[in-house]
């Protein structure tokens, strides 16, 4: 039995009056691409792309997110001061030669067998807040071992990564030169289509794809004929053109930094079973698919898990699947579920780059919400 996906909520119309006739015009192209959501701080999120337009690199109320080597750093630093409980590992490289680091967390005994999960944040370049939620949800579980049984138990019993950077490229290009660039920066130098010239960068969440033929639909779904934009699915919001934000790549899996991903959490000696993605912004609980229907009794499993999440977030976010938000294919999560693990996408606050004073904030109030993720999975795949 399935259970169709269907909308909670259409898209409405929104009034942009108050803003000049040039301001309209910048709002209504971001709301029909996706940029611009129905909670959104609308003033916020416009400027955040006045900025990017004026070629500014922000100074103003960013000093305090993690640079790239701040986070490195930062890691490290919780790995120096928790021996045996946490461990540096380089997942891979980026397209430009980075490491995309993760912080092990569990303590290190020679059982393989516990549940792992995986948080991860900045698929997407300008997304910065959620570089911030995987820390300190790292720092919270490891600093309350030795005073909360619940935090103690968590390290023993699961092997939770935490990676807070799966787009260093991105995120470095974003902080530094373009606020609002959102893809990888691997040069794309063959598209696979004569008809379409290479560009820099790829959406990560896009490009995800097993290499198994019965999951290729997730990557390209019936319909999208390669090499060709005039029928992109979701009207673009999965895209061939190399120049477009949602640009899916050259073939799928194709991008390093997705093939660093794949190797972690489709590597059967991690044993993975969980893993939560962080996106901004809206306020919503996401889970699979963005391009068909869930199974009645995965749908069953994934309400019961995002409702106790939502729970101790104030019951203030929006529990969906991810095609109602619009409809993708590559995505992330749409691959843990076709492999039998769970995968939710968290889209937090109301904009891109929200203020850094902010950031103590935001990340207190999600982290609970990722406890409650790691209790279920720990509670759902125990150790026999």
């Amino acid at each position: 039995m399935k259970i169709q996906n269907q909308p909670t909520s259409a898209p409405k119309a929104r009034n942009f009056a108050q803003y000049s006739k040039a301001d309209q015009e910048i709002l209504k192209d971001l709301f029909d691409k996706g940029d611009l959501r129905e909670n959104a701080d609308v003033g916020r999120v416009l400027q955040e792309y006045k900025n990017s337009l004026q070629g500014e690199v922000r100074t103003q109320g960013v000093t305090g997110y993690h640079t790239y080597a701040e986070m490195n750093a930062a890691l490290q630093e919780l790995a120096d001061r928790f021996p045996g409980k946490a461990e540096v590992v380089s997942l891979g490289k980026s397209g430009e030669g980075r490491d995309i680091y993760a912080l092990r967390v569990g303590n290190q005994d020679e059982n393989n067998s516990k549940p792992g999960i995986v948080i991860t944040g900045c698929h997407h370049a300008r997304e910065w807040m959620t570089v911030e939620v995987p820390l300190h949800t790292a720092t919270n579980m490891l600093e309350n071992y030795d005073t909360d049984p619940a935090s103690k138990e968590r390290v023993d019993k699961t092997v939770t990564w935490f990676v807070p950077m799966v787009n260093p490229d991105g995120y470095e290009f974003s902080r530094t030169k373009n606020s609002w660039w959102r893809k990888t920066r691997r040069p794309i130098e063959e598209t696979g289509c004569p008809n379409l010239k290479g560009n820099y960068g790829v959406d990560p969440n896009r490009n995800y794809w097993d290499g198994k033929p019965e999951h290729f639909e997730l990557y390209r779904p019936a319909g999208d004929t390669p090499c060709s934009t005039a029928d992109d699915f979701g009207g673009g919001k999965t895209s061939d053109n190399p120049k477009a934000d949602t640009y899916r790549g050259p073939s799928g899996g194709s991008e390093p930094e997705v093939q660093a991903m794949l190797n972690l959490e489709l590597n059967p000696a991690n044993n993975i079973k969980g893993v939560l993605d962080y996106h901004s912004y809206g306020d919503m609980i996401l889970y699979p698919y963005g391009s068909k229907e869930l199974d009645a009794d995965r749908l069953a499993t994934y309400r019961d898990i995002g409702g106790k999440m939502n729970q101790v977030l104030g019951n203030k976010f929006d529990l969906k699947p991810s095609s109602d938000l619009y409809p993708t294919s590559g995505g992330s999560n749409d691959i843990h579920e076709a492999n039998g693990i769970l995968g939710l996408t968290l889209e937090i606050g109301r904009s891109f780059q929200p203020p850094a004073w902010e950031i103590p904030k935001q990340t207190a109030y999600i982290t609970p919400a990722n406890l409650v993720f790691i209790d279920e999975i720990k509670n759902r795949f125990a150790q026999a």
